[in-house]
C-alpha cells in the first residue's frame, strides 16, 4: 500500500536542537528582561545554569505514567521559577509563575527560525506532492506549534500536531502509533515515521508503518537500528515518496 501520510519527530529531524537552545536561551532573556528588570545577559546565564543542571529539576518527575503531561509542567515550572533565584530576582505570585511557564512555551519559540537548512525546501516538495504531514513529539503541543511557527513551517502540517501532552503518554510505542494513525483515520500501513531515536522507530515498525531512521552526522552515534532506511537529512525523502494525489 502507498505511503500518504509522514509523522516527523521534531528536534533533531526537523528543528536543529543546538540552534534552538541558543535562540531560546537569548530571547527568553530579553522576554525576562522586559517583563522583570535587570539585564537580559543575567537571565541568559542564569538559563544557562539551568540548562546545565537540567537533571537535578526533573529527576523525581515520571514521564511513564498516565500523567506525564502534568509531571512535564511541572518540570517548565520548576526552570521557569528558577531563573528568579539564580538571578535574585524577586519572585511573582505563584499563578503568576505557572501562568509564565506555560507562556514562554508560546511565546519564546516564534521568535526562532531554527530548522535544518534544508528542511523548509523538502517540506514544502512534500506537502505539494500530496503527502500529508503531521507531527509527534516529546515536547508539549503549544511548544511543537510555536517551534513551526518560527521556523515557518506550520503551514505544511495539515494532518496533526502531536506532543506528548495531546497524546497523554511520552512512550512513542506501537499503541502511540495507531493511535496517531486511528486520529487521522488513516491505515498504520499508509504511515511513515521519521524519527531520531531507536524507540520511536521500533514502536512504528511494530505498529505496521514504515521506519526512517534520521541519523544527521552530528547526532547520530549509533546506527544499529532496524528502519527500513537511514537518511542523514531529509532530502532523500523527496525520492523516496513522489508524488501522490488521493
Amino acid at each position: 500500500m502507498t505511503v500518504t501520510h509522514l509523522f516527523f519527530d521534531l528536534h533533531g529531524v526537523l528543528i536543529d536542537p543546538q540552534r534552538t537552545r541558543h535562540c531560546f536561551r537569548t530571547q527568553l532573556g530579553r522576554y525576562l528582561a522586559e517583563r522583570y528588570g535587570g539585564a537580559p545577559e543575567a537571565w541568559t546565564r542564569a538559563n544557562q545554569q539551568i540548562e546545565d543542571d537540567w537533571d537535578s529539576y526533573y529527576a523525581d518527575l515520571d514521564f511513564g505514567g498516565d500523567d506525564c503531561a502534568e509531571q512535564m509542567w511541572e518540570g517548565e515550572f520548576r526552570t521557569t521559577r528558577a531563573h528568579f533565584r539564580l538571578t535574585r530576582t524577586p519572585e511573582p505570585p505563584h499563578d503568576e509563575l505557572i501562568k509564565l511557564s506555560r507562556d514562554v512555551l508560546h511565546i519564546i519559540p516564534r521568535r526562532c527560525d531554527t530548522a535544518y537548512p534544508e528542511a523548509r525546501a523538502v517540506i514544502d516538495t512534500l506537502a505539494q506532492q500530496g503527502l500529508t504531514l503531521s507531527v509527534t513529539s516529546h515536547a508539549l503541543e503549544p511548544q511543537v506549534r510555536s517551534t513551526l511557527d518560527g521556523s515557518s513551517l506550520i503551514q505544511y502540517f495539515t494532518g496533526k500536531i502531536i506532543g506528548t501532552d495531546t497524546m497523554g503518554r511520552f512512550l512513542k510505542d506501537a499503541d502511540y502509533y495507531r493511535r496517531a494513525a486511528a486520529l487521522l483515520h488513516v491505515d498504520p500501513v499508509q504511515c511513515a515515521v521519521i524519527d531520531d531515536r531507536p524507540e520511536p522507530i521500533e514502536g512504528a515498525k511494530a505498529a505496521g508503518m514504515e521506519a526512517i531512521f534520521m541519523c544527521r552526522p552530528e547526532r547520530c552515534h549509533d546506527r544499529r537500528v532496524v528502519a527500513d532506511a537511514l537518511i542523514t537529512d531529509l532530502s532523500a525523502l523527496v525520492r523516496r515518496y513522489p508524488a501522490h494525489r488521493p
